[in-house]
């Protein structure tokens, strides 16, 4: 990943735009709403292959409400030519294609850098699942670690017995359940009623979602355990891909080179300032203990194991990935 800057992309314009022939339009539909990282990155990378391109190449942003495309028919939609290109969660197309809920795996990777890691194992089996459903992967951005709010501090293997936490998908479920917490899922809509009435204890997501549902009004510790990294990736049809030249191709590759690394900071910069703010509207910020992390390895290890029996294409993606990054 290479920084971007005003000069990139003049040098991609000068070389790529004089080729520039009719125009071509593309609908980009992305789940998250308008004040999502997520969201602005795809705003930017559109806006930067118009650039790119010299007009060549249109790209309209759609948030899932306008054009009626959840975040797990995403692939789909892509796949069926509803759009010419999305942005998801990779683990909400596990329906489809089991695999993809593999960054789910709690204690498997853990931040920005073991994604990077983990993505230069895992994105030629990913592009050829793309390939299976018509799209190519363009660029992937990490999104920020789940942690813990609770009402009281969770710190230790101990805290967490008989808690009664929100999960946010199958993996957290299960991993919540080995760590000795009645864990329940609900939708993110009944999360912050479900404080009040005291029907849980806390919720396992991020810092955006913390703050986005100011969970300082029902929680008043916030641990970011840091359990897992999932990644959104951004494909393309390969129907439209295809019909452009190779020139616009390559210019929408170099924009795709040039900005992720930028989209990268930006999820970080996310966490960062999200911490932020629930620090300044009286959260305390927590740290597991040697027991809490102890505890939390040996269970996701062992769900690392019951994946690969269920998913035996993931072995030898796990097997070489922890070997590069020493886990």
């Amino acid at each position: 990943m290479r920084k971007c800057n005003a000069l990139v992309f003049g040098a991609i314009t000068a070389l790529y735009g004089s080729t520039a022939l009719a125009e071509t339009s593309w609908d980009f539909t992305t789940p998250w709403p308008d004040s999502n990282f997520q969201a602005q990155a795809a705003r930017e990378f559109a806006e930067a292959v118009d650039e790119a391109t010299d007009g060549a190449v249109k790209i309209n942003v759609l948030n899932a409400g306008e054009i009626g495309v959840s975040g797990s028919q995403s692939m789909s939609a892509v796949e069926t030519g509803i759009v010419q290109m999305a942005d998801f969660l990779l683990f909400l197309q596990a329906g489809e294609e089991p695999l993809l809920s593999i960054d789910t795996l709690p204690y498997l990777i853990q931040g920005q850098d073991e994604m990077a890691t983990f993505l230069e194992v895992a994105d030629p089996v990913y592009q050829e699942i793309a390939k299976a459903h018509n799209q190519k992967i363009l660029y992937y951005v990490p999104w920020p670690s789940p942690g813990l709010y609770s009402k009281e501090p969770i710190t230790s293997a101990a805290d967490l017995d008989g808690q009664r936490i929100r999960a946010f998908n199958p993996a957290s479920f299960e991993f919540l359940t080995r760590l000795g917490a009645a864990p329940l899922e609900m939708p993110w809509g009944d999360v912050v009623p479900a404080l009040a009435a005291g029907t849980i204890d806390g919720v396992a997501t991020s810092t955006s979602s913390g703050v986005d549902g100011k969970l300082w009004d029902s929680t008043s510790y916030f641990n970011p355990l840091q359990w897992s990294t999932s990644t959104d990736a951004v494909t393309v049809s390969l129907d439209a891909w295809d019909a452009l030249t190779d020139d616009e191709q390559q210019a929408i590759m170099d924009v795709a080179e040039a900005m992720e690394s930028e989209f990268w900071a930006m999820s970080a910069a996310e966490d960062d300032g999200k911490t932020d703010i629930l620090i300044e509207n009286g959260m305390t910020v927590t740290e597991a203990d040697a027991s809490m992390k102890q505890t939390m390895s040996e269970a996701g290890q062992a769900m690392w194991a019951d994946f690969v029996e269920r998913v035996p294409e993931a072995g030898p993606i796990i097997e070489q990935y922890t070997e590069a990054a020493g886990k």
